[in-house]
This record gives C-alpha cells, sequence and structure tokens, in this order.
C-alpha cells in the first residue's frame, strides 16, 4: 500500500468526540491488547461502547511471528484487510495468504487463524450478523482490492468497490473507494446506515453533522446513524478510504 507524503494539518489535535460522528488520529490511538493475541498491538477504533455503534473495528499492529494463539472470531461474521505486510489467515482448514490491499470475510460460525511472518497491519471489523427468515446465510469471501470492479460514480466524483457480493444475505458492505483530486460529494448524504471509514490515502475534508474536518491516512471516522456527511478531497495524491457500511436490513 503506497503510503502519503507527511500533511502539515492547520489543528495540532484534530481527534475529535461528538454526537454524530467521532474523528480518531494516528496521534490518538492508544495500545491495548485482545485475549489470544500474542505479539499484537491492538488501537480500538470502534466499539459498541461508542454509543450507538452496532460493529468493531480494530487496527492490529503484528510484530514478526504475531499470531492468535486460539481461534478468534467467535459469535460474529467477520472481516480482515491487510494494510502492509503479510498475513496467512486460516480458515475451515485453508490458509490464505493476504498481501497489502488484499481482504477475507467468515460469516458467523466460520471461526479464523492469522499469522504474520513479518511486521504487518491489518484491519479487523466484526459485527453480529443479522438473520432474516427465508434468506440464505452469507458465505465466506477472500479476494483483493485490485480484482474486483471499480465503478465510476459521479455522484462522489471518483469510484468505489465492492469487497462483498451486493445482496440480500450480506448484512454488512465493505467498499473500497477513490477519490480524483478537487473532487467532492454532488450532495450531503443523509441515512439511516452507520459508517466506519478507515483513510487508506491522501487527504480530504469531512463534512461531518455541523462540522468541516481535515482527514488525511491514517485516520479513522466513525458516523453514526443520520449524521450529515459529505467529503471534498484535496491535496496532490488522490485520496481512499476503506467503508464499513451495514446494509440490506430494515434497522429494526
Amino acid at each position: 500500500m503506497t503510503h502519503s507524503p507527511t500533511v502539515h494539518h492547520v489543528s495540532a489535535n484534530r481527534g475529535r468526540v461528538r454526537g454524530a460522528y467521532i474523528l480518531m488520529t494516528p496521534e490518538n490511538l492508544v495500545e491495548n491488547a485482545l485475549p489470544h493475541l500474542e505479539g499484537v498491538i491492538a488501537k480500538p477504533l470502534a466499539t459498541p461502547r461508542a454509543v450507538p455503534a452496532c460493529f468493531g473495528e480494530y487496527l492490529l499492529e503484528f510484530e514478526a511471528g504475531g499470531r492468535s494463539t486460539r481461534p478468534l472470531g467467535t459469535g460474529f461474521e467477520n472481516f480482515l484487510y491487510v494494510l502492509d505486510g503479510r498475513a496467512h489467515v486460516e480458515a475451515d482448514g485453508t490458509v490464505h495468504t493476504l498481501e497489502p490491499g488484499g481482504y477475507a470475510f467468515f460469516p458467523e460460525g466460520v471461526e479464523f487463524g492469522v499469522e504474520t511472518p513479518g511486521a504487518s497491519r491489518v484491519l479487523w471489523v466484526k459485527r453480529r450478523y443479522e438473520p432474516v427468515p427465508g434468506v440464505a446465510a452469507p458465505e465466506t469471501v477472500v479476494g483483493h482490492t485490485d480484482e474486483v470492479t471499480h465503478h465510476p460514480d459521479e455522484t462522489i466524483g471518483g469510484t468505489w468497490a465492492p469487497l462483498l457480493p451486493d445482496d440480500e444475505r450480506y448484512d454488512m458492505a465493505m467498499n473500497v473507494m477513490r477519490f480524483d483530486v478537487g473532487s467532492r460529494f454532488a450532495m450531503v448524504e443523509v441515512h439511516h446506515q452507520e459508517h466506519g471509514l478507515y483513510m487508506l490515502e491522501g487527504e480530504g475534508v469531512y463534512y461531518l453533522g455541523d462540522d468541516h474536518v481535515e482527514v488525511s491516512a491514517g485516520d479513522f471516522v466513525y458516523m453514526a446513524p443520520y449524521c450529515p456527511q459529505s467529503f471534498y478531497a484535496t491535496g496532490s495524491t488522490r485520496p481512499s478510504y476503506l467503508l464499513y457500511k451495514d446494509v440490506n436490513r430494515d434497522g429494526f
């Protein structure tokens, strides 16, 4: 994954907690340990402790040889995305090797293990599955961002790439959004879904609630349901971010 050049923001500390959103920068993140992860620093980005968040997202920093010591993900559906380094992820007796931009989704009931041969950073998203009578359960998905279709979208001024199938079995979407420098959303969105947004590259200005906030590579934004939101791509590098969204459910 290409790293963006150093960005000098107007604000010395950009971290914010508001009713409609939370902005966390790399300088705000606190090191934690999670059970059954050895040689791994966990930095929580979102959990249900951040009301009203209904999902969890963590930045996992593996040292060389970092690994899980027992199966993970029990009781949740889980999504892993490699930012840099390499991760060997085992599930259902199969080992998947994920490079930067590689990802894996495991439905509820499928546990996984992970190990990294070198220093690596991995995003982990987890949530409880919302079953619907008459709708089949989702299936395991493994892929790479470069292998999926990036759809042009004039509304956002860039492209979006769905990493998970767009069908009613899946109650979560993980998309990579890429923007042309100088582009902006053609509307201010207000919707009942929540978001978890991790900036992969570049920088921009996000309109969140009643605020305009600067964002750049390494930042995380939680957006609550019905948070007014819009994005303007700034800087000299095309911005992109990984976006979580709950989908295909009515909110009850």
